[in-house]
């Protein structure tokens, strides 16, 4: 049999070969790969541009807000040294930022002009052009503008406390005032107090306690600091944080205290709370002793009508001294503690001293033939203005130890416009029913002095007046108010150098001389007795009151001034002077907020 041969169409086997399709199809489809892979590359480059764009942003804002003051010159000195020009940087702000979870994200930073008190944040928008390389075969630009903003925020604060009669007075005074404001029941034990005046207390653990007890915390936290509650609310909170065999001391003063009302205020205020967390972490860094929290208490609840110390008085030429200190504490913005920023202020509490003072009648002397004096009287007032002290500059950035971290403004309180600025004023006379500032022009006259007058009559039977009352008041202000600096630097600060004193000192004595002088005396007969002192009593009465306001000064400046001066010493109070001390200096870190 033959072979079977096939003839195949040349053109049929081209048609059905398929040997090199894929070099065909790889030929084709190359045009587009190679685009993919251009933009591949460039789509990677310009997220590494735009990151290292937010890289450089984070850190020009970061190096801002160090100094919010040199905000601008610090940005385009770090952009500079990362190899961008101030054309990149598209805007800078100052402002305000609150970490306060109340708060939508995006309404959390508000815009302040540069140098305004609050500024704690800084926002910058940098913009950049991006070069395209192999992207440019799908478009005619040759660069993409690449925009990133960046928002990094701290706040620093000062928490400081001035010295205060409530924080001088012992623990028998101290029950005392407990017992006026509370019952008996308040009472503290005097060893259980010394175990309560050792032991601390961590401010923001003990307010997020409170917190709690109120039954609907707020989301924000710090808003505790603005709530009202109730004394036994407060000391049951601090029982809580306290070890057992300490709390149990307080438990006559948790129910005896019951619903009266305490503003947390009274205890630490002056921090804005729409800061948020940034307030709660502040209070996170305050310490103080479980007896502070009972002497805040005592204060706050003494708002008004102050508290009334007893003064036993013993001084030559002084038959009798009752006296009253009546001592009211600041207003509740004010606190036992203050923490806040730039312009927080402080008062430390006024004092008004009540003294009616009996002098020996022979202290004075001969004052004429036939007068005898039957009894001398001082009814006198001090009012010893609190001081205060207002933070005026705080830094976070602090390169050396000479740093200053925090500087004060210090001065006295006007004790009333008619005053004037003075450390302290003295009154003689009487003064209007109610706790306020004394106005001087209200002052009136007081019985100062009973004298019994005999004039004797040739022939005739003597004349007598007995009780005649001269009357008197006087006014004087003393230390004028200075406006003083109190400085910490970053070395006290780390040498636990934080207190310092400042005022102007005692002025007690010079206070009662200015008192008791000539000028400031103004002497007269006790209204509805002018009849008596007619005809031959007048001139006696007339030398009377001459002579009286010199023999004032010389015989009465020296009792008088010792019975003042050991009733304000009771209490630890100094005329003129304030101790000021910084409890903590707190910079929070600075954060990039996104």
């Amino acid at each position: 049999m033959g072979a079977l041969i096939l003839h195949i169409d040349p053109l049929t086997r081209f048609t059905n070969d398929e040997n090199g399709a894929v070099a065909v199809i790889v030929a084709l489809l190359l045009t587009v790969l190679m685009g993919f892979t251009a933009l591949g590359v460039d789509v990677a480059w310009l997220y590494k541009e735009r990151a290292n764009l937010q890289s450089i942003g984070d850190l020009t804002a970061v190096s801002a807000v160090a100094t919010p003051n040199d905000a601008t010159p610090r940005a385009d000195y770090v952009l500079a040294r990362n190899g961008k020009t101030s054309q990149a940087l598209e805007t800078l702000e100052t402002g305000r930022f609150l970490r306060n979870p109340e708060i939508p994200p995006q309404d959390r930073f508000s815009t302040l002009p540069a140098g305004s008190d609050g500024i704690n944040a800084v926002r910058l928008s940098l913009q950049d052009d991006a070069a395209l390389h192999f992207a440019r075969i799908f478009s005619n630009k040759t660069y993409v503008t690449l925009d990133r903003t960046s928002l990094a925020t701290r706040t620093g604060a000062a928490s400081f406390s001035l010295s205060s009669h409530i924080l001088e007075i012992d623990g028998t005074t101290l029950n005392n005032a407990l017992t006026q404001r509370f019952g008996a029941a308040a009472r503290i034990g005097l060893g259980d107090m010394q175990i309560l005046a050792g032991t601390s207390v961590n401010l923001g653990g003990l307010l997020k306690t409170l917190d709690a007890q109120t039954g609907s915390p707020s989301r924000n936290p710090a808003k505790i600091l603005n709530a009202t509650t109730s004394g036994g609310k407060l000391i049951a909170a601090l029982q809580t944080v306290l070890p057992s065999q300490v709390s149990n001391a307080l438990n006559g003063l948790q129910a005896a205290t019951g619903s009266a009302s305490f503003d947390v205020a009274s205890l630490i205020g002056g921090i804005d709370t729409e800061l948020g967390l940034t307030a709660t972490d502040f209070l996170a860094e305050i310490d103080i002793s479980a007896l502070d929290v009972v002497r805040a208490l005592v204060a706050a609840k003494a708002m008004g009508e102050g508290i009334t110390v007893d003064a036993e008085i013993n001084v030559p030429g002084v038959i009798n001294a009752q006296t009253n200190l009546i001592a009211g504490e600041p207003p509740a913005h004010s606190g036992l503690i203050a923490l806040g920023e730039k312009g927080v202020q402080l008062h430390r509490a006024a004092v008004r001293l009540k003294s009616d003072v009996k002098i020996e009648p022979n202290l004075l002397g001969n004052l004429g033939i036939g007068i005898s004096v039957a009894s001398v009287s001082l009814p006198l007032y001090v009012e010893a203005a609190g001081s205060t002290a207002t933070l005026e500059q705080l830094s976070c950035n602090l390169p050396s130890p000479q740093s200053v971290a925090a500087t004060f403004s210090t001065a006295a309180t006007a004790l009333h416009p008619a005053n004037g600025t003075s450390v302290a004023a003295l009154y003689l006379g009487t003064v209007p029913a109610g706790s306020g500032p004394i106005n001087p022009a209200d002052l009136g006259f007081a019985d100062l002095l009973a004298v019994n007058i005999v004039i004797a009559l040739p022939l005739l039977p003597a004349i007598r007046i007995p009780g005649l009352t001269i009357q008197a008041r006087s006014h004087v202000a003393v230390g004028a108010s200075q406006s003083e600096t109190v400085a910490f630097t970053s070395n006290d600060i780390a040498n636990g150098q934080t207190t310092k004193t400042f005022g102007s000192g005692n002025l007690l004595s010079n206070a009662v001389n200015g008192l008791l002088s000539p000028e400031n005396t103004e002497l007269r007969v006790k209204p509805g007795q002018d009849g008596l002192v007619s005809g031959l009593a007048a001139p006696i009465v007339t030398a009377l009151l001459k002579l009286l306001p010199e023999r004032l000064l010389t015989t009465l400046t020296q009792p008088v001034d010792a019975v003042l001066d050991a009733t304000l010493a009771s209490i630890g109070v100094e005329l003129g002077a304030g101790e000021l001390t910084l409890t903590h200096h707190h910079c929070e870190p600075i954060r990039l907020v996104r």
